[in-house]
């Protein structure tokens, strides 16, 4: 039934006379659905938008203007003014329109809005200006389009009530701005809350209508033009056609978002139980790279891995296997060329085992058992699915990032049955994940933000990326914190002699943590004295305190004995007052005491603000004077700043800093790993030349600097050298194949340690040999001390007296 008008005047058809008017509530709710609509798909556009530049940006900004302005306004007002019935219904007297003003006021809006939402900008918190400023603009194009359609009115002259004009542009306006307000200031937190961007919808849908209709009943139809026919006028029924059509392509758009966003959680889902790449960039602001749907860029290397025993069955930070994907993260432009035969090997695997399971490198036999060179097939696969990541980035491989220093496990939520019976809210869900991390410059954060992808503070994001990829929300705040800092910054030490304490505690598991830096730092705690370099006097006086306690050596420094009547000797002894009281006031008091000091200098090297080729291609070395402790299985260091890391762990995290001798040895243990094993008998006589040319291609890679003993004399079995250690001074056993020897096999030798010039071999993962570390050396000086610079009789006497 109509619903009767409040405009005055009877149901005369005098073509002078005012016209009666009533409403049919059916249009009217049907033209609010149609609006709502129409603004939740625009909402659903902007969402998804994550820059101002990029087609695909462009695309969105031009879909959600035409949505908005075709669909929830256009449409809305049509379809609404299909609810106005003039005088008693009769056809001859309703309302005509023009079909070149119906058509400006399409285009009118989209234009208007195509200015208003880039104003308001893709920011993470749109400023209250832009979104003011988008406000305006967006109840402007509603208003205007309004009155732009009613001058289209063909056959009536129509006036307006100021007071219903006034208010059906504030009510545009501010509905409008709090609209758009809400949604920018907090789409952020709302990736995941789709039915807040549908309350969003309806407040815009409410500016919408709401302006429509109060504009509408205080419009007064008056003077027909009795000579207008309705031959060529759409009728009411195919009107609501047209905008149910248009209505039903939004419904399109919606649900292909839906989809797509259904389709992402679960595949997160499923990969909340693989073993899965991902990558975690930052802008220059900290801000973290994500997916309008709030996902890290991600790519699974395999189902899960299988250890060789049933200890291995989770990667952890600290197995072989691991390291050497995080040396060859540092490595890309070694792997770079060998993907293509990595990817041929892998589908030949396949093929060759025609009785086995292969599901994305888990490989087992009809008995369950595993294959012995799985190890091998992780690593193809792993620099495989780099690849494919940074394809899907298109980017080159050597831009993918270095990897992260820890594995995440997975936690997924229980059921809430399994909660009513007593379960835990979270269970494990034998997943993992890996993090590629790189710190991005400008351009670059401006690259792939035209791509598709947007950036956003860590607070704001961790909760909705929480849920995506199954970890719990706090581990994943201080794992995405630290890796914005570990982006940031190699961790290794600057130019320069530093003091550094080599804090040692045995563990069950790893076998040895060491103390080191949190954030962007020095990588152990240290004091950095104000000098290039140490001289031979430096050296006289260090001799003096070697093997003395923090405060012993505080003590002689502070003496008469120490003073010298050298102006630069005695600066540098205030240097070291200071450099030791500054590194023990970071320790407790019981480590300060156990700490003994050694004179041996040690080099490290070390990161430099050079950006000349010449010195990039140079290693740059720092010295480093050490006071070392080996604490007991309950050591703790009150101090936030610091942290215990896995000795493994941070030996390849410092040998990775010596990116010359890094790349070397990595370059040879890729040859080892890819070419000097059997081939398979299923494998062909391509591969077998494809294999030989890329083994020409690693040598060729090889630095033309030789060590001084040959290949072949380095290539010594773990077990050889396990005997050698029998006889040696002593040995580190870090776990399970991991085993580093020190070796001394003469007194010249000896002599030579003394001098710096300590040689060790490491025998890592799978019987690898890497040449020493400093950090091998500083091991060298907590358990093998006859290595150490040891001072003369003399020295010793005179340190006694010293006590004394």
């Amino acid at each position: 039934m109509p619903t009767e008008g409040t405009q005055d005047g009877g149901p005369s058809v005098n073509p002078g006379a005012l016209v009666h008017v009533t409403y049919l509530a059916g249009y009217i709710f049907l033209s609010y659905v149609i609006s709502w609509m129409g603004c939740a798909t625009t909402l659903e556009l902007l969402h998804r938008r994550t820059s101002r530049s990029g087609f695909y940006n462009w695309y969105l900004l031009l879909t959600s203007s035409i949505t908005m302005g075709g669909i929830g306004i256009w449409c809305m007002h049509f379809i609404g003014n299909r609810a106005i019935v003039l005088g008693s219904g009769e056809k001859e007297i309703q309302i005509l329109y023009n079909v070149a003003f119906t058509g400006t006021s399409f285009v009118l809006p989209v234009i208007v809005l195509l200015v208003a939402f880039y104003s308001v900008g893709v920011e993470e918190k749109a400023s209250y200006l832009r979104i003011l400023t988008g406000g305006l603009l967006t109840g402007s194009s509603v208003c205007g389009m309004h009155y732009v359609g009613q001058l289209g009115i063909a056959n009536y002259k129509c006036s307006y009530h100021v007071a219903n004009v006034v208010g059906s542009a504030i009510i545009a306006i501010f509905s409008s701005t709090a609209a758009l307000g809400i949604f920018f200031r907090w789409r952020a937190t709302w990736t995941d809350s789709w039915w807040r961007r549908g309350i969003c919808a309806c407040l815009l849908a409410t500016a919408v209508s709401g302006m429509h209709w109060t504009a509408t009943v205080g419009t007064i139809y008056k003077e027909r033009d009795s000579s207008m026919k309705h031959g060529t006028q759409l009728s009411r029924s195919q009107v609501v056609i047209i905008c149910a059509v248009l209505a039903c392509v939004s419904c399109v758009i919606l649900s292909a978002c839906a989809i797509v966003a259904g389709g992402n959680r679960r595949r997160s889902t499923t990969r909340a139980h693989q073993l899965v790449l991902a990558c975690a960039y930052f802008d220059p602001a900290g801000r973290v790279m994500v997916t309008p749907q709030a996902l890290l860029p991600t790519k699974k290397i395999v189902d899960h891995y299988i250890g060789r025993t049933f200890k291995d069955d989770d990667l952890t930070r600290t197995h072989p296997t691991f390291l050497w994907a995080f040396r060859a993260s540092r490595n890309w432009g070694v792997v770079k060329d060998l993907i293509p035969f990595m990817r041929n090997r892998l589908e030949s695997e396949q093929h060759a085992i025609q009785k086995h399971v292969l599901s994305r490198g888990v490989v087992m036999d009809k008995d369950t058992e595993l294959q012995t060179n799985f190890d091998t097939l992780f690593k193809q696969l792993f620099c495989v699915s780099a690849q494919e990541l940074s394809n899907e980035l298109r980017q080159p491989l050597e831009d993918l990032g270095t990897l992260y220093d820890d594995v995440l496990s997975t936690a997924i939520p229980v059921s809430r049955f399994s909660r009513a019976i007593g379960r835990t809210s979270l269970r494990t869900g034998k997943g993992q994940l890996m993090f590629s991390v790189r710190q991005l410059q400008k351009h670059e954060a401006n690259r792939l933000a035209s791509s598709g992808f947007r950036f956003a503070t860590i607070e704001h994001v961790t909760a909705t990326l929480s849920r995506r990829i199954h970890v719990p929300e706090v581990n994943l705040l201080d794992h995405l914190r630290d890796m914005r800092d570990y982006a940031s910054s190699n961790r290794g030490f600057s130019e320069g002699v530093h003091l550094i304490s080599f804090v040692m505690r045995p563990t069950v598991q790893d076998h040895f943590e060491i103390l080191t830096t949190k954030g962007t730092g020095n990588p152990l705690p240290s004091a950095t004295l104000p000098i290039k370099r140490l001289n031979v006097q430096h050296l006289d006086i260090l001799s003096h305190m070697e093997g003395w306690s923090m405060n012993t050596c505080l003590k002689y420094l502070q003496s008469k004995a120490a003073i010298q009547n050298d102006k630069a000797m005695d600066e540098f002894r205030e240097y070291l007052v200071r450099g030791v009281t500054s590194l023990a006031s970071s320790l407790p008091e019981d480590m300060r005491a156990a700490a003994t000091f050694s004179a041996r200098p040690l080099v490290a090297p070390c990161h430099s603000a050079a950006r000349s080729a010449d010195e990039i291609q140079q290693t740059q070395q720092c010295t480093l004077l050490t006071f070392c402790v080996v604490g007991t299985l309950d050591t703790q260091v009150p101090n936030p700043d610091f942290t215990f890391t896995p000795f493994r762990l941070f030996r390849v995290q410092q040998q990775v800093n010596d990116t010359f001798a890094d790349r070397e040895g990595f370059s040879r243990e890729l040859n080892q790993e890819l070419f000097c094993t059997d081939v398979r008998s299923g494998s062909n006589a391509s591969e077998s030349d494809m294999a030989s040319s890329k083994r020409s291609a690693i040598l060729r890679m090889w630095p033309s600097r030789k060590n001084n003993t040959s290949l072949q004399s380095r290539r010594t079995s773990q077990e050889s050298l396990v005997d050698l250690k029998a006889t040696a001074l002593g040995d580190i056993t870090v776990q399970k194949e991991v085993r580093v020897d020190v070796t001394r096999l003469n007194e010249n030798n000896a002599v030579q340690n003394a001098r710096g010039t300590h040689d060790a071999v490491i025998a890592a993962g799978d019987g690898a040999i890497t040449p020493t570390t400093y950090v091998d050396e500083l091991y060298s000086l907590c358990y093998a001390p006859g290595i150490r610079l040891r001072p003369d009789s003399t020295l010793r006497a005179s340190r006694h007296s010293n006590k004394s």
